[in-house]
């Protein structure tokens, strides 16, 4: 039997967060947890980070750190990024897109330094493969992320694809919609437990009141999704199925809550009820645990 590989993973969340995602993840059996500035490192095997996009309520995005190196100028990019094995993730066929965020880097040219990390990667494909990916920067199917800061250059291959606070489930986002893990860590940094009546005077289109009781049920927050993760090379198709499952398994739909949103507008109030038919919550507000109200209701 051979050992999955422990890699070295980064998750992306809103600053002031990263204590709650560090928890999630331990809990998910991630090891080497650290967090930092708008994130969490950890290590684990590939199953750990398809757990973590299926079960985070907070991460924004998984990364797969595949480089790690120090650098002088664009050329050491160049070579850097050249020297990974992209093809062992992902062929030309597929579209691509580099994005590039930077710390104190004392390269001149932050588009010039993206520029040179993305034809390495379209040179190291096309030498490897015959053929060269075409850039997509609306909707790729793979998405390669470059960090700097003064020394060091860190690439990672995007295991997400759309950011993880979309559930799947908004059809409408209402006029200052509050993002997704943003609710869930209101949630729990203010230690609410389904034992809690919850009240949002200011629902909006629902989102406090519905992550609350896709939290209270349990239920895993990308289970209505799909992620970039599927479409790389060696996607374990078998772990993830088994991931899912396990994820649906749990779900209890019975726990009692009491859970409500009230808003001025019943026009945001009917977006509500709406984004909560499709988050799989009908059943809370046919017998009342979630309710959407317009007025002072």
């Amino acid at each position: 039997m051979v050992t999955p590989s422990t890699e070295s993973f980064f998750a992306v969340c809103p600053r002031g967060l990263e204590p709650l995602l560090a928890g999630e993840l331990r809990a998910l059996g991630a090891q080497q947890v650290a967090p930092e500035g708008g994130g969490v490192g950890f290590r684990g095997t590939i199953r750990t980070a398809y757990a973590a996009n299926l079960a985070s309520r907070i991460a924004s995005r998984v990364l797969w750190q595949l480089a790690a190196d120090d650098y002088r100028d664009e050329r050491d990019l160049y070579e850097r990024a050249r020297a990974v094995a992209w093809e062992r993730h992902f062929d030309a066929r597929q579209t691509l897109r580099v994005d590039l965020s930077a710390s104190r880097s004392p390269l001149r040219s932050l588009d010039f330094a993206t520029l040179k990390i993305k034809d390495a990667v379209v040179d190291r494909l096309r030498e490897a493969t015959g053929a060269r990916p075409s850039i997509d920067r609306a909707r790729p199917d793979v998405r390669v992320f470059a960090y700097l800061d003064e020394r060091r250059l860190a690439l990672y291959l995007d295991l997400s694809g759309e950011p993880l606070f979309k559930r799947g489930w908004r059809a409408e986002k209402g006029e200052a919609p509050l993002k997704e893990n943003l609710a869930a860590g209101l949630l729990m940094l203010a230690g609410w437990t389904p034992e809690v009546p919850l009240l949002d005077p200011f629902c909006g289109s629902g989102t406090i009141a519905i992550e609350a009781a896709l939290m209270a049920a349990d239920r895993a927050p990308g289970l209505n999704r799909r992620f970039a993760f599927e479409r790389l090379a060696g996607f374990d198709a078998a772990a993830w199925q088994e991931l899912k499952s396990q994820a649906a398994a749990a779900i209890d739909d019975s726990v009692p809550a009491r859970i409500a949103g009230t808003d001025i507008s019943s026009l945001v109030v009917d977006t509500a009820r709406g984004n909560a038919q499709l988050a799989g919550l009908q059943n809370w507000l046919d017998d009342g645990r979630l309710s959407f109200a317009a007025g002072d209701a």
